[in-house]
């Protein structure tokens, strides 16, 4: 049986990030953690972790729509969703910075 989670964790009233993922027998069969931040009152993915494609990988979302995809270390889904959670929470800040240096580039 198939059972998705899903939430939104914000870091503060300007960024979050949105969770959402499926298990089957407690194992992580997909997932999505994006960083969601908002700019001039809309909300932009910044970085999206996922398992699109068929593999696990993380997208570095410019303003201008180019997206830089790299494949995770670790192909077991369990461990990529901690580690795609764990480093949002942890590099928010910088994240967000990067972006709006890009927007400052467009």
């Amino acid at each position: 049986m198939l059972r998705t989670v899903e939430f939104r964790q914000r870091f503060d009233e300007q960024n979050a990030a949105r969770v959402r993922f499926e298990l089957e027998r407690d194992e992580v069969v997909r997932f999505t953690v994006q960083l969601e931040c908002r700019f001039d009152d809309q909300w932009h993915p910044i970085v999206r972790y996922d398992t699109a494609h068929q593999f696990a990988h993380r997208d570095l979302i410019r303003p201008w729509g180019e997206v830089e995809k790299t494949e995770m270390s670790t192909q077991d889904y369990n461990e990529a969703l901690t580690f795609a959670i764990q480093d949002l929470k942890a590099h928010w800040q910088e994240y967000r910075q990067r972006y709006e240096q890009w927007l400052r580039q467009k």
